[in-house]
C-alpha cells in the first residue's frame, strides 16, 4: 500500500468524503467522486484505514461496482468477515454478562455503519466488588486477561473460545478483545462518570441479538470527549458517527445530547466535536447541517480549532492542540467525582513505574498518528 503522506491530505480529505458521501447530503446532488488510478485508490485505502473507516470506503466502492476494477473484493470480504467476528465476540460477551446479570452497556463500539473499532469496549454499572467478582469469573468462560502496564480502572480480556489460545498483547488488538470499564478513565482520570449514563441506555440488535448500548445522544458526548481524552485525535469515523447518529435525532434528542454534555461537564469538548464536524462538512459539500448549526449555536463554536483544521490543510486524523485538553481538564475540575480522581492519579504516580507508563503514553500520544 502507498504511503499516502506523500500526498496533499486535503485532496485525500475531500476525496475521501466525497466517495463516501454524507448522511445529508443527497450524493446525486454533488456528483459521484470516484477513484481513476490504482495508485489513487491505494492511497485513499490508506487514508480510510488509519481514519478507521475502511470498510465503509470500501462499501461506498462497492457500491459504484468498483471493487473488481481496483482488485479490492477480497480485502473487501476480509474486512466483512473481521467484522462479523467483532460483532460475534459482542454478542458472545453480553450473553454471559446478562445470564450472570450484570449491569452492563457497549459503548464507542457498534456503530451505526459498517466498521470494525480496535476491540469492544463495555460500561460495567455494578460496584467495586461486582467488579471483582465478574474479572475472576470471566476466565472460566474462555476469557484470558491481558495485562497492561497501568490497569488503573479497566481490564482487557481476549475471547479465546472464538479467537483462539493465544499470548494477547496490550497494543496489538484484534476482533476477539474485550475491554471492560470499571471506571470511564484514562489511567486514573475519570474522564466520564458512570453512574451519569446508567440513565442512557438502550438495546441494539447486533447479529439479530438484543445487546445493551448507550443511546445515540450518549454515544456523540462519549465520542466527543473520548477524541480528547484520552486519544487526543479526532477521526473520521467519529464524524462519521456522529452524523450517521444525528441523522436520527429529533429536537428532544438532541436537547437531550446537550444535556448531556453539560451534567458530565463536557460542553467544551462538544463545542470542540461539533466545530470539526461543522468545517469538514462545510469545506467539502459546502454546507452546514441544520442539526449541527443548532447544536453550535447552544454550545458555542470554537473557532480557533476550526482554523487550525483548515490550516492543517485538513489533515485526519485532526490533532487536537494543548489548549484544547487544558480546557478540557478546566471545565472537568467542577466535577467532585474528576476532582477526587486527580487525587488518586496524584498518589499513584508516586510509583515510578506508572509514573513512567503515563509520561511514555503522553508522548507516544502526541507523537502517533492513529490510534
Amino acid at each position: 500500500m502507498r504511503d499516502y503522506r506523500t500526498c496533499n491530505t486535503k485532496d485525500l480529505t475531500f476525496k475521501l468524503l466525497k466517495i463516501i458521501g454524507s448522511p445529508f447530503v443527497n450524493i446525486d446532488e454533488v456528483g459521484k467522486e470516484s477513484p481513476k488510478t490504482k495508485k489513487e485508490i491505494s492511497d485513499l485505502y490508506s487514508y480510510a484505514i488509519k481514519n478507521k473507516i475502511g470498510l465503509l470506503f470500501l462499501e461506498s466502492l462497492r457500491s459504484y461496482e468498483k471493487l473488481e476494477k481496483f482488485g479490492l473484493e477480497s480485502e473487501y470480504q476480509k474486512l466483512k468477515t473481521r467484522h462479523y467476528k467483532q460483532l460475534h465476540t459482542a454478542v458472545r460477551i453480553t450473553r454471559i454478562l446478562d445470564n450472570l446479570n450484570v449491569d452492563y452497556a457497549i459503548f464507542k463500539s457498534i456503530m451505526p455503519f459498517p466498521a470494525t473499532p480496535n476491540d469492544i469496549d463495555i460500561i460495567h454499572f455494578g460496584s467495586d466488588e461486582d467488579f471483582r467478582k465478574l474479572i475472576e469469573v470471566l476466565p472460566k468462560f474462555g476469557y484470558m486477561m491481558v495485562e497492561s502496564g497501568a490497569d488503573a480502572e479497566q481490564r482487557m480480556f481476549h475471547d479465546s473460545e472464538l479467537g483462539g489460545y493465544i499470548y494477547p498483547h496490550p497494543r496489538e488488538k484484534d476482533e476477539y478483545d474485550v475491554d471492560i470499564y470499571q471506571k470511564i478513565s484514562a489511567s486514573y482520570l475519570i474522564y466520564l462518570d458512570k453512574k451519569k449514563l446508567e440513565k442512557h441506555i438502550t438495546e441494539t440488535s447486533v447479529l439479530d441479538s438484543g445487546v445493551k448500548t448507550l443511546k445515540p445522544e450518549a454515544e456523540v458526548v462519549v465520542f466527543a470527549i473520548h477524541s480528547i481524552i484520552p486519544e487526543q485525535l479526532h477521526t473520521l469515523l467519529a464524524f462519521y458517527t456522529t452524523l450517521y447518529h444525528l441523522k436520527t435525532m429529533n429536537s428532544k434528542n438532541i436537547n437531550k445530547l446537550i444535556t448531556i454534555a453539560e451534567e458530565n461537564n463536557v460542553k467544551f469538548p462538544v463545542r470542540v466535536h461539533f466545530s470539526l464536524i461543522a468545517e469538514l462538512h462545510q469545506a467539502c459539500y459546502g454546507f452546514v447541517p441544520e442539526k449541527v448549526k443548532n447544536i453550535l449555536e447552544i454550545v458555542g463554536n470554537e473557532l480557533s480549532e476550526r482554523r487550525k483544521l483548515a490550516e492543517n490543510s485538513f489533515k485526519m486524523p485532526h490533532r487536537c492542540s494543548w489548549s484544547v485538553i487544558i480546557k478540557t481538564l478546566l471545565e472537568k475540575i467542577r466535577e467532585e467525582e474528576f476532582r477526587k480522581s486527580v487525587i488518586k492519579q496524584a498518589i499513584s504516580m508516586t510509583n515510578p513505574k506508572l509514573a513512567r507508563w503515563v509520561i511514555w503514553n503522553i508522548i507516544w500520544r502526541r507523537r502517533r498518528e492513529t490510534y
